[in-house]
């Protein structure tokens, strides 16, 4: 009788793969390019359309670094952790920042002479009000996202291979019993 040519066992000294690492490690690859590229279409986006108004050097001083700094933060840490990249969540998390970055750089009002966003820009002065309006709420949304796929990001990858496991009863006992227990990551 002969030998299968696929085993199920693994060879020693491997690890079978996690769920999802596949797109962990897209999502990681994507984000290091994702977290420059965003911020600067924040910071320029209206320089395409020549837009520009007053408030361009306020956001390219405050928002895009702001995210630049969330997003390198939540994809370096893990990184440097045996995880190796950031958990699924946290992945997905970021994912919708960046996307709600995006969006933003289309809809961020200005101010002066012959300012507009981009939006307002390609489709007229109509939708300016509708791009004004949706800046808010994609500005808040984008932020908080990114907040919390970075503070996902550290927490996960302190458990070693990033899954995003549950604590276990053992670290439970052990909260409240340091001088920052809830610092501990």
């Amino acid at each position: 009788m002969t030998a299968p040519l696929v085993s199920s066992s693994t060879t020693p000294g491997s690890r079978p793969p996690q769920s999802g690492e596949g797109f962990r490690r897209w999502t990681a690859r994507l984000g290091w390019v994702l977290a420059v590229v965003v911020p600067a279409w924040l910071a320029g986006g209206r320089l395409l359309t020549d837009s520009t108004g007053d408030l361009t050097p306020i956001y390219a001083a405050t928002l895009a670094p702001v995210l630049l700094v969330l997003s390198v933060v939540a994809l370096a840490v893990p990184a440097r952790r045996p995880a190796r990249y950031p958990s699924v969540r946290a992945c997905t998390i970021l994912l919708m920042s960046w996307g709600c970055g995006i969006a933003l750089g289309f809809t961020l009002p200005d101010t002066g002479e012959g300012a507009s966003s981009v939006l307002g820009a390609w489709a007229g002065p109509g939708a300016a009000g509708a791009a004004a309006a949706l800046s808010n709420p994609l500005g808040i949304i984008m932020l908080f996202m990114a907040i919390m796929g970075c503070v996902v990001s550290i927490r996960h990858s302190a458990h070693g291979e990033g899954d995003g496991r549950s604590r276990d009863a053992d670290e439970d006992d052990a909260q409240g019993t340091g001088f920052f227990p809830v610092l501990d990551v």
